[in-house]
């Protein structure tokens, strides 16, 4: 598929304007959604896959053929930056900074740029976040996370650790609500339990709102509880990261049938790729992983809808009946996701965009970060600070080379993969 430069300038960036189409005289009044949001730390496609096929993640696989799945998911080469598109509704290049204004991160900034709209802010009913908190900020966690303010309405409640952990069995757990004094528990139980937990005492209060971030299959790679959790399962598996996998995915399993029942609509997505298989980069490896959905009226099946990490954002906000639901990046893809015709239909990305920068800490420059940008069949890469080893610019035809071992440019090009490089080319500066 190419692009005329009239498409990728209407486009911006990152996607075509994000502006609701009209929906049908017919159509009745859309009911808002309890929204179940799942996110797991450093799962790529092939690491998920591989992990069907050797039996490690049974209950994903069991709940696979019910699910909608989203094959052309792009996430973010690292996690903070993930979360904060997901929080922002904006691409990291906008804010100028890896992990989006409004923010903090690292201690990073400020930098100058525009200010997202928090996920939550003007959503109606309640709101948690439970397990890790990519987004650290020193003092500012985890009070930042329930903050209301003029410039956020962030979540009602809060539980988990702040960022990495040493170990998944001796770690702080911070316990907050909005307007009380947040609270800091030493704990001695596995976080994945807690967090599922947690996550499904909300599911079980009706909790309208529910965004969960999972530790595992992050390091360290902590042999999972051996007493039957989950029954029958014998340790160590294939690998320490494929037993954190499984049991993750036993819990996830839990959590997944619980809100389905409980008439959520459920999103699991992964962060970045595997840690040592591409965790980084902006290679498919680094930046194409799982996305799924359940819950009634989800469409079950294979889509190869283009979906970038921002368009979480605006599919949860558009799912609870939030009336402002548009960022300049973020595409609802909520009307594709249901089989209903009560919610608004939008628009269909034409162009998934990542970024990475330097490093925490250093203000990046427009120049020097790394950047890929792609359509359904085409991806051209950018990495100014190219390595030894690495080529500063490349152009690979995913449909024909998804590993992106053959670099076309240099190359003679078909007057199609011309015009997409140049559409791609415009894309990046636009």
């Amino acid at each position: 598929m190419s692009l005329d430069r009239r498409q990728v300038l209407a486009a911006g960036a990152v996607a075509v304007a994000s502006a609701s189409l009209a929906s049908c005289a017919s159509e009745v009044a859309f009911r808002a959604r309890k929204v179940l949001l799942i996110d797991i730390d450093d799962v790529g496609w092939s690491f998920l896959e591989e992990c069907f096929v050797q039996g490690d993640a049974p209950e994903l696989a069991a709940l696979r053929p019910r699910a909608r799945e989203y094959r052309n998911f792009w996430a973010a080469p690292v996690c903070s930056v993930f979360r904060a598109k997901v929080l922002t509704g904006l691409e990291s290049f906008r804010p100028g900074n890896s992990v989006g204004a409004n923010v903090p991160s690292n201690n990073m900034g400020p930098f100058p740029g525009p200010s997202g709209t928090w996920i939550t802010d003007g959503m109606p009913g309640r709101r948690t976040k439970r397990g890790k908190w990519h987004l650290s900020a020193g003092s500012g966690w985890p009070e930042l996370v329930v903050a209301r303010t003029a410039e956020r309405d962030a979540y009602d409640e809060y539980s988990g650790p702040k960022g990495n952990l040493q170990s998944y069995y001796e770690w702080t757990c911070a316990r907050v609500r909005r307007g009380e004094p947040a609270q800091l528990v030493e704990m001695r139980e596995f976080a994945t339990n807690v967090t599922a937990a947690d996550a499904l005492a909300d599911v079980a209060g009706g909790v309208e709102f529910i965004h969960v971030s999972f530790n595992a299959p992050h390091a360290p790679h902590n042999l999972p509880p051996p007493t039957n959790e989950p029954p029958g399962v014998t340790y160590p598996g294939r690998t320490r990261y494929s037993d954190l996998l499984r049991h993750l995915d036993w819990r996830l399993g839990q959590l997944v049938r619980a809100a389905v029942d409980a008439d959520y609509v459920v999103l699991l997505a992964c962060d970045n790729g595997t840690s040592g298989e591409g965790k980084g980069s902006l290679a498919e490896s680094g930046v194409h992983t799982p996305l799924f959905a359940w819950g009634r009226d989800v469409a079950s099946g294979t889509s190869e809808r283009l979906v970038s990490a921002v368009d979480l954002w605006s599919t949860v906000r558009q799912l609870r009946g939030v009336a402002d639901f548009t960022s300049p990046d973020s595409l609802s893809f909520a009307s594709e996701l249901l089989v209903t015709r009560e919610i608004l239909a939008t628009r269909s990305r034409s162009l998934l965009r990542v970024d990475a920068f330097p490093s925490y800490g250093i203000a990046p420059v427009a120049a020097m970060w790394r950047r890929a940008v792609r359509t359904e069949r085409w991806k051209l890469v950018e990495l100014p600070d190219a390595e030894a080893g690495e080529e500063p610019r490349a152009f690979f035809d995913l449909s024909e080379d998804p590993l992106e071992r053959r670099n076309l440019l240099g190359t003679k090009l078909s007057e199609e993969a011309q015009a997409a490089l140049d559409a791609l080319d415009a894309a990046l500066r636009a």
